[in-house]
This record gives structure tokens, sequence and C-alpha cells, in this order.
């Protein structure tokens, strides 16, 4: 079956009919090829850049909006810090002002308590850890 096929195609065939039929088919294999090989390597190309700019300016973004949230966050932190830091200079100053208060006014004939009834603390670590 196969010969008589072949023979059908190649029966009145010469053999510069042959060349051409092969230098034809080479010539569309070399091309097809460099077509080919061409549009591999500039498809591959732009997929690479393509997942680069996916990776690297989306998570940038990112980063930056999760910077931005930080320096917010660090910032009412640090307003936090320095109210606490206010009122305990107040709680200190008040403090200071009783005592003063206390050592120049006059003596009152008010009920005092013994000291012996309530007990001096020392100086030193006052938490129980």
């Amino acid at each position: 079956m196969w010969s008589s096929i072949f023979h059908s195609i190649f029966h009145g065939m010469r053999d510069r009919d042959a060349v051409m039929l092969l230098a034809a088919g080479g010539t569309a294999l070399f091309v097809g090829m460099i077509g080919a090989w061409f549009g591999a390597h500039f498809g591959a190309r732009r997929a690479v850049k393509r997942a680069f700019r996916d990776r690297i300016e989306i998570p940038s973004l990112v980063t930056e909006v999760r910077y931005d949230e930080l320096a917010r966050s660090i910032d009412a932190i640090a307003l936090e810090v320095e109210r606490i830091s206010e009122a305990q200079r107040f709680a200190a100053k008040l403090l200071v002002e009783r005592v003063n208060a206390t050592v120049s006014a006059p003596a009152v004939s008010a009920p005092t308590v013994s000291t012996t009834a309530i007990p001096r603390r020392e100086a030193g670590v006052t938490t129980p850890h």
C-alpha cells in the first residue's frame, strides 16, 4: 500500500523537481525555526519582566503602606508616653508642694495618729516580684 502511494506521488517527478522540493522544505523549516526561536526568546523576556514587575512593584506598595502605618503607630505611642511623663511630673510636683506645705504649716490641734500605728516603709523595691 505504501509503495503505491509513494509511486503515485513521486511517479512523474524528475530529479530537479525533487531538489526543488527539498530546498523549499528546508528553507521553510529553517525560517520556521528562526521565527520560533525569536518568538520564544522575546516572549520569555516579556514574561520575566512582567513577573518581576508584579513581584516587585505591588509588594513595594504594600510595604510602603505598612511603613506609613508603623510610623503613625510610633507617633501615637510617643504622644502617649509624653502624656504619661507629663502626668508623672505633675504628680511629683504636687507631692513636693504637699511636703513643703506640711513642713511650713503651723501645728493644728487636730487629732494625730501615732507613728507606731503606721509602720514606715523602707526605701527599696515595692513590687511583690
